[in-house]
């Protein structure tokens, strides 16, 4: 409890402190100096969760990571640290965001400075247009493109239905998608106060290359993500393997949700 304590206050107070230092770069006509400080930010957080927090996270699978932009990465989504420990790994990192983000005092402002590609989950055609215009932007700069296929923050050991909007961008863009697994929210769960010190890990999975129908592509990118993030979350847990749940939530809701079919086969 004492180490959770002084990491949120290192961790909150040390994002004030970085935003505010953000508002002052955002005039600057590149956003060069305000993505440096984002990577060094996110940098110091990892440092904080290992050495004040406890929280040792390990990254594998870095050989499936392209060094080089543009990328398109598919995220499981526990944590509000998985977008920093992300970041702190990848300077430049573009990240698919829900709109109510950019509406945020200081935040929001930050965000469009960055650069980063905002979205309406439930725009429909027209949200769809504007987040291929976004992102293409990204993709011309080369820069790494992370999204949430789910656009939630999930429980570990639950699912929500994929949003179709990744495989538009794998699509349109032309690029192979690079599926991420995760741990992470074992120790920091979604936007908990509490933290847990222990292990966790992010985990980069070969790419799925370009071509396969909308069909194919959803399910390969649904199975390929939650399979290796149950057997992370049985492995840093030390629970037997247990395929997640799949949850659906009520419009507008950000809570656990309500569990509607039974648990994926074993593989």
């Amino acid at each position: 409890m004492i180490r959770s304590l002084a990491f949120n206050l290192y961790f909150y107070l040390g994002t004030l402190l970085v935003a505010v230092i953000g508002i002052l770069l955002v005039p600057i006509p590149t956003p060069v100096l305000l993505r440096g400080l984002l990577f060094h930010w996110a940098r110091a957080v990892v440092w904080g969760m290992r050495w004040i927090g406890g929280m040792k996270i390990e990254y594998r699978g870095l050989e499936n990571l392209p060094e080089h932009g543009p990328v398109l990465l598919a995220n499981k989504h526990h944590s509000e640290s998985d977008g920093i420990l992300l970041a702190a790994r990848i300077r430049g990192i573009a990240f698919v965001a829900m709109q109510e983000l950019f509406r945020y005092p200081l935040i929001g402002t930050i965000l469009y400075r960055l650069q980063m590609i905002r979205v309406d989950t439930c725009g429909g055609g027209r949200e769809r247009e504007n987040l291929a215009q976004f992102a293409r932007r990204a993709c011309d700069s080369g820069r790494h493109i992370a999204i949430y296929p789910e656009g939630n923050l999930m429980v570990p050991g639950e699912r929500e239905r994929y949003r179709s909007g990744i495989y538009y961008l794998y699509r349109d863009l032309d690029l192979p998608v690079t599926p991420v697994a995760t741990s992470v929210g074992l120790l920091w769960n979604r936007r908990d106060w509490r933290k847990k010190a222990g292990r966790a890990a992010i985990e980069f999975l070969p790419a799925i290359q370009t071509g396969l129908d909308k069909q194919t592509f959803m399910r390969t990118l649904e199975e390929t993500i939650e399979t290796a993030s149950d057997r992370l979350i049985a492995e840093f847990s030390g629970r037997p393997y247990a395929p997640s749940q799949l949850v659906l939530r009520s419009q507008g809701q950000t809570g656990i949700g309500m569990p509607i079919t039974a648990p994926r086969a074993t593989p």
